[in-house]
């Protein structure tokens, strides 16, 4: 999931830089820089005096062509440096001419307007109007020296290039005092420019911080989770280890064929579902209830109770619960008369050893005996699987009591 949400901020990110169709301010800039070529003969010294360099950029939407002619500026600029803006509607433009014949055809000439007080469509409108071939728009020390990109949609055919503020005045000043000045424009180098529009870095700077702190949070999570895993992981291997040593504490028996008590063709384990065979070994709970030691230990380990009664076996042996609790384990109806027989027959020793004093010791010995077979009988499970050879035993113990 945390990869995914990566990989689609990835994809929104390159989308922002120029991927989709609403990205039109983020794809590359084309453009070309301009050759300004100018000459004028300086009246006072009669000397030719020219400039030439790639000074010049071209608009955006400026046809990128060659253009020619006489440098010619807004009237009245002389006067007011407001009107070399060439901004009002009706602007007439000054353009001075060297001698030539009545019958010759007027020569093309160049508006040279300063940048500012209107846009740049406005001024390059107003100059079409009255025939202009070219635009050249100087930059003014308020905007920056530099040449910049124009944007002029909506111009036709005038071809529109824009000079530094160092250049347009080198222009502007013969033609202000009335000299004829000849301009040459050309095509200069092409420049591709790759840049990010604003709107592309705040939104790919969101996408990466939005991505960082989506991994930081899944990595705190992703900790936090395997440090209680691991303590957790560390608690249960104790209490695991802790129960098996309390499991292995109940009694194991041999099954073999002729078992009092256990059929060994029809009875089975509940845990595996599979018959009893001879030589199996198993596991007698306190609840008397039998099982393959293979099967209940590991079921004893994660659950501690009875698969069949749901007795709680740790708690029956007297661990992990109060004294009082250890001893309530459900007896059997087989052995219920034992239990009984052998309670009292310890009420009865203990009145009698409070009320009588001098009993012998041989009687003494006897109801010791006896009691120690009911208890047997009661809490030692092998009893009920080897009950005919405790009872023999029991007897000879007897008997060899009363003799005497």
């Amino acid at each position: 999931m945390l990869r995914r949400a990566r990989l689609t901020l990835v994809a929104a990110a390159l989308l922002a830089l120029g991927g989709g169709p609403g990205a039109g301010r983020a794809r590359a800039l084309e453009w070309y820089t301009a050759w300004v070529s100018t000459a004028y003969t300086e009246p006072r010294s009669n000397r030719t005096v020219r400039g030439s360099g790639e000074s010049g950029r071209y608009g955006d939407s400026s046809p990128k062509a060659g253009a020619q002619g006489l440098v010619g500026i807004p009237r009245g600029a002389a006067a007011s440096a407001r009107r070399l803006e060439g901004c009002a509607a009706g602007t007439d433009y000054d353009v001075p001419q060297p001698p030539r014949p009545a019958a010759a055809l007027e020569p093309p000439w160049i508006a040279l307007v300063a940048r500012g007080g209107c846009t740049f469509k406005d001024k390059v409108t107003n100059a079409a109007r009255r025939r202009a071939a070219a635009v050249v728009i100087y930059n003014e020390p308020r905007f920056g020296n530099a040449t910049v990109s124009m944007s002029h949609l909506g111009t036709g055919n005038t071809v529109v290039i824009m000079v530094g503020y160092p250049k347009g005045i080198e222009i502007l000043e013969p033609v202000r005092r009335g000299i004829p000045v000849k301009m040459t424009i050309g095509v200069g180098t092409r420049h591709v420019q790759e840049f990010i529009s604003g709107q592309s870095v705040v939104f790919v700077a969101i996408a990466f911080i939005t991505m960082m702190i989506i991994s930081l949070a899944w990595l705190i999570f992703y900790y936090i989770q395997r440090f209680l895993y691991t303590g957790s992981q560390f608690g249960n291997q104790g209490y695991r280890k802790e129960t098996k040593k309390v499991i292995s504490q109940l009694q194991l028996h041999t099954v073999k064929r002729g078992d009092k008590g256990l059929d060994v063709d029809a009875e089975n384990c509940a845990v595996c579902i599979e018959n009893y065979k001879p030589k199996d070994t198993v596991r007698i709970l306190p609840c008397k209830h039998i099982f393959h030691r293979i099967c209940i230990d590991p079921w004893l380990v994660d659950h501690r109770t009875c698969p069949m009664c749901k007795l709680d076996v740790i708690k029956a042996l007297g661990y992990w619960g109060d004294p009082e609790d250890a001893f309530e384990v459900p007896i059997p109806e087989s052995i219920s008369g034992s239990v009984s027989l052998g309670s009292l027959s310890i009420a009865l020793q203990e009145d009698d050893r409070n009320e009588v004093s001098d009993l012998s010791a041989s009687s003494t010995n006897e109801s010791v005996l006896q009691c120690n077979s009911l208890k047997e009988d009661a809490g030692e499970t092998t009893a009920l699987l080897d009950m005919d050879g405790s009872n023999s035993r029991h007897g000879e113990h007897l008997s060899n009591g009363n003799s005497h």
